[in-house]
């Protein structure tokens, strides 16, 4: 029986990408030890779930066009930089979404439950809507990075509309992730 690496996500427009990609360039003068995200992968991440069997994805598909009914399509606009846990403990950098996060958040929370009804594992942790560009590798150039999560411009990197919500695949090759969407799901609430 096959088993497929799965999470599902917003994903996010080519003009968006661009203007993260432009962010992204200048913070990695600054830091050469972080693994930096290819363009092609930015997406907002609502639930990892891991390796599934194959069979269980119609019902994957079910649990999330369930939430998917809840809301309407809604703006996403993004806007700064930051990094979990803290900038100078720098693990992952991300770009922060500033309007829309209440319906992500609405959206990840529904997906979420809806999930664990079918016995996905629950995260421990609060949703914290984001799109991850770096992840830290070591930790000698946390100041510098710091510095210039705090000084790269990032104020108004764009705004797209958020129709539909992506069942992924993620395969993780030596070159690195490929993410494929398995299925798109409209969101369809107020119609």
């Amino acid at each position: 029986m096959k088993v497929i690496r799965t999470f599902v996500a917003i994903l996010i427009t080519d003009d968006l990408r661009r203007n993260i990609s432009e962010v992204q360039a200048r913070l990695k003068k600054l830091a050469p030890d972080v693994k930096w995200v290819a363009p092609k992968n930015f997406h907002v991440t609502l639930k990892f779930l891991g390796n599934i069997l194959e069979d269980d994805l119609p019902d994957v598909y079910d649990a999330v066009e369930e939430a998917a009914k809840m809301l309407a399509p809604f703006d996403l606009s993004l806007e700064g930089l930051g990094a979990f846990p803290s900038p100078l403990k720098a693990k992952v950098v991300w770009v922060g979404i500033k309007d829309g996060r209440d319906k992500l958040i609405a959206l990840a929370s529904a997906v979420e439950n809806n999930l664990a009804d079918l016995g996905y594992e629950k995260e421990d942790r609060p949703f914290a809507a984001h799109i991850t560009i770096g992840r830290v590798r070591q930790s000698k150039f946390l100041a510098k990075l710091a510095e210039g999560i705090d000084k790269v411009d990032s104020d108004d990197l764009g705004t797209q509309q958020v129709l539909s919500v992506a069942v992924m695949q993620s395969e993780i090759l030596r070159e690195g992730p490929i993410y494929s969407p398995l299925k798109l799901i409209k969101l369809s609430g107020g119609e």
